[in-house]
């Protein structure tokens, strides 16, 4: 039950986590959020939220309350978890030492993978998937700008239906099939390696038709293998998956001025994983395009477009070539030996 005395924690609260803990706590609802050293600075300034509903830092100077101790996970009503994957391991460590055994938990990741691994480490708990399919970046120290659309998604729960109420459900809608939620939102994420390697702004990328054949091309390549492994998937975004194929292939001028406008994309915003490998961090590339690559795998099938955009992060993030014209790229990922 989520109340002042056990509130929401937010376990990994970085640009998407602290967005999504003001937007509720804007709301009424009691948040923690659960970060690194740098965000404790928000207890005294609070933080603004841009692009999104119309927040003001006084407003939320008062609420959510910012930490580093991972014992408020003992009083939390609902644990909700905003890690990336590659730290998925210490947060279910967090999670197992400092929290009660009944308390249920919310997963935000990307992919399919780490909500099947919270599960199998967490057993005897509730387990929520959820989807968030906007991009979110700090405009400064204590702004955040939502830099795209869409609306949460979360798997129909009792603790998601009590955190939905709590909210008002502004902003969140709930569903009877997230793993089919989960997978359309899989596909937009197969840009997330083409982005990272272009090392521009997702908005400069797109702009750019090389770059956006590369990500059809592991598009309809998922597409395929979903088909042969009979998964269902939602629609994520404005077009049906096979309609943005289209789109992809389109010349610039027709995407730029149509498909591109209704993304309504920040021009400086840059997925998660550019940010990853420019930093030298681990990049999720397993748990997004490799996961195309298993399905294929488990279901006799092959997907040689995403298993090229592995390898390419791989080597980058060990030291190889990191950035790539679109012509490049397209030549790496999609000329034949």
């Amino acid at each position: 039950m989520i109340s002042p005395e056990s509130p929401v924690v937010i376990l990994g609260a970085g640009a998407i986590g602290c967005y999504l803990g003001a937007q509720w706590a804007a709301a009424g609802v009691p948040v923690t959020l659960l970060g690194r050293d740098r965000l404790l600075s928000l207890n005294d300034t609070g933080f603004a939220v841009e692009g999104g509903p119309d927040f003001t830092g006084a407003e939320l100077a008062r609420n959510p309350k910012v930490t580093t101790e991972p014992a408020v996970l003992a009083n939390a009503g609902l644990i909700v978890l905003t890690v990336k994957s590659t730290a998925l391991d210490a947060a279910v460590s967090q999670i197992s030492t400092f929290s009660a055994s009944h308390t249920p938990v919310l997963c935000l990741l990307n992919g399919i993978a780490p909500v099947r691994r919270l599960a199998a480490a967490l057993p005897e708990r509730e387990i929520s998937a959820g989807m968030v399919p906007f991009n979110v970046v700090w405009r400064n120290a204590s702004t955040l700008r939502r830099s795209s659309v869409g609306e949460v998604i979360l798997e129909r729960s009792p603790a998601t239906r009590a955190l939905s109420a709590a909210i008002g459900g502004s902003g969140i809608s709930l569903s009877d099939d997230i793993r089919a939620v989960q997978y359309g939102k899989l596909l937009l994420n197969l840009n997330n390696p083409v982005n990272a390697l272009s090392g521009k702004s997702l908005y400069h990328q797109l702009r750019e038709r090389p770059y956006r054949l590369v990500y059809a091309a592991a598009l309809q390549e998922a597409l395929d293998v979903y088909e042969g492994a009979q998964i269902a998937h939602a629609k994520s975004g404005p077009l049906p998956a096979n309609r943005i194929v289209q789109m992809l292939r389109a010349p610039d001028w027709l995407f730029n001025t149509v498909a591109l406008r209704l993304q309504k994309l920040d021009p400086q915003s840059q997925t998660s994983m550019a940010q990853d490998l420019a930093a030298g961090k681990p990049t999720e590339i397993d748990t997004i395009n490799g996961e195309i690559v298993d399905l294929a795998t488990a279901t006799g099938q092959i997907a040689p477009v995403n298993t090229k955009l592995v390898e390419l992060v791989k080597s980058a993030s060990a030291g190889g070539q990191k950035t790539y014209t679109g012509a490049e790229l397209h030549r790496a990922v999609l000329s034949t030996p």
